[in-house]
């Protein structure tokens, strides 16, 4: 499995949730658990979820009304419904009507799960044809693997990045002259969206700021109040990919 992939999984009976939690970390998945929609919803806003499990019986806000509320904000996460034997075909139904990838009727077989997991994940993310291994700009390139920014006239490194400056600073690289919220940017290189990370962000992003304007000359990464930050590019600079194909690409 790729970056052991993130589920969200809501259950309000604790026992069977615990152990259904427990296999799915055994081969390797990161796991959240909730025990009722509210308290799901809010975990879903902070963190990035490749997979949301969902009863539908729970208590406050069912789990259709969760997927709702999921699929209003993410149309790519997979959703998968589970209830007990009693739950009609209508319910089937508007388990797919919501957005829903699947349906499981429990008790259920955690194999069977874990398969069906796997299949989406295989079939969801996009193929990657080369490995970025960093950007190049004007007389500098900033390698993510080495973790080292290199002077392109020499071919001698010239300073150094931590692994989160270079997450940072390829996801800016990445999106120039584009307002990336904060929310976005804790999720995607933070993976959670908490008051510890924020912190965390907002002493990366002054390093990264430094960094830019040592080496870049008229690129700025700018704050914008209650929207984000943007990486600011000069008109007719270029950022140049530096990456290797990938002989046998695959889905990851």
């Amino acid at each position: 499995m790729n970056k052991n992939p993130r589920i969200l999984l809501v259950e309000d009976d604790r026992i069977f949730g615990g152990l259904v939690k427990r296999r799915l970390e055994e081969v390797g998945f990161r796991v959240e658990y909730c025990s009722n929609g509210s308290q799901a919803w809010k975990m879903f806003q902070k963190t990035r979820f490749d997979v949301c499990l969902l009863d539908i019986v729970l208590p406050g806000m069912n789990g259709f009304e969760l997927a709702r509320q999921i699929r209003s904000k993410s149309t790519l996460v997979c959703i998968i419904f589970f209830s007990a034997e009693r739950t009609g075909v209508d319910d089937r139904i508007t388990s797919f009507e919501i957005g829903g990838d699947t349906y499981l009727t429990k008790p259920f077989n955690i194999t069977e799960l874990m398969k069906r997991i796997l299949v989406f994940l295989k079939y969801s993310r996009p193929i990657r044809s080369d490995l970025l291994l960093g950007h190049s700009i004007d007389d500098y390139t900033f390698h993510y693997r080495k973790l080292k920014i290199f002077d392109n006239r020499t071919k001698m490194p010239v300073g150094k990045l931590s692994p989160l400056e270079a997450k940072v600073i390829r996801y800016f690289f990445s999106r120039p002259n584009v307002i990336i919220r904060r929310d976005e940017l804790l999720i995607r290189v933070w993976g959670k969206d908490d008051l510890q990370n924020s912190r965390s962000m907002d002493v990366y992003v002054t390093k990264v700021r430094k960094q830019i304007r040592e080496y870049l000359d008229g690129f700025e990464l700018e704050t914008y109040h209650n929207a984000g930050l943007r990486l600011k590019v000069p008109e007719g600079k270029v950022i140049e990919r530096i990456a290797v194909p990938l002989e046998n690409p695959l889905r990851l």
